[in-house]
């Protein structure tokens, strides 16, 4: 049998030499299933997208809340201001001017401001009383017009939400009636054709959530104008068509 020939003892080069080709290939290894399994890499970054998609519908609904509270706060600065600017004589002065505030609009075909607040539960405001109160106890004209500029953007606050609500709570039948007027081709009969433009107004003021009381008040005198006028010239048969059976009334009973 032949001599086995000894293994020769790797050099230290050539162990240096297998360390580098090991990393490599380590190396190698993580960056393919790195590439297999992208998974990893993704959600590391799909969560900030998340969390920035949830982020922009938080700040959306918080500034639709700003805005709104914004707007309200708007309108109930407004009114304070105005009324600083208000009341400026003395306590005769002053009664007469709320008093010419609460019978407006006067010779109307809609509500003046005492009415609509007394119909919507404020008739405090309706009567004004502390303010009358003090002007009748001959109180300091201080206190008067403290008063007085008091009431006024309470009242202001009460009667545009009293209006819109009167406004809001006809759209549905004014809508039924221009519908019914569209179909019977009655456009042309006197002030028929004026309720859809009125109509319009108001439910655009009402979507909006107008606080124009002034605004308000005009869109409720034309739209009861237009279907007052309306009424007037259809016959009988249109009429309850249009505007359906008047409230107690009664169908005569078919034999």
């Amino acid at each position: 049998m032949g001599k086995n020939n000894p293994r020769k003892q790797s050099s230290p080069e050539a162990k240096k030499q297998a360390a580098i080709w090991c990393v490599i290939a380590v190396i190698a290894v993580a960056v393919m299933m790195l590439m297999a399994n992208p998974w990893k890499h993704q959600s590391a970054t799909t969560a900030p997208q998340a969390n920035s998609a949830t982020q922009t519908q938080s700040d959306a609904k918080h500034e639709a809340k700003a805005k709104k509270k914004g707007k309200a706060a708007s309108t109930s600065d407004s009114l304070e201001q105005k009324a600083q600017t208000m009341f400026t004589g003395d306590a005769e002065q002053i009664s007469n001017d709320v008093r010419d505030l609460l019978n407006a609009p006067e010779n109307s075909n809609v509500d003046t401001l005492s009415t609509l607040l007394y119909r919507h539960g404020r008739q405090d405001l309706a009567e004004a009383t502390d303010l009358y109160d003090a002007i009748g106890q001959q109180e300091d004209i201080d206190t008067i017009r403290t008063l007085a500029r008091e009431w006024y953007p309470q009242a202001m606050r009460a009667a545009i939400e009293a209006r819109r609500s009167d406004l809001s709570d006809g759209l549905d039948s004014t809508a039924k009636s221009v519908e019914t007027i569209q179909q019977d081709n009655l456009e042309n009969m006197q002030g028929c054709g004026d309720i859809k433009n009125a109509y319009e107004t108001a439910k655009r003021l009402v979507d909006s959530k107008s606080d124009d009381y002034d605004a308000l008040t005009k869109a409720q005198q034309d739209l009861t104008a237009a279907t007052s006028g309306c009424a007037t010239n259809l016959d009988p048969k249109d009429l309850e068509k249009v505007f359906g059976q008047p409230q107690g009334t009664l169908k005569e009973d078919k034999e």
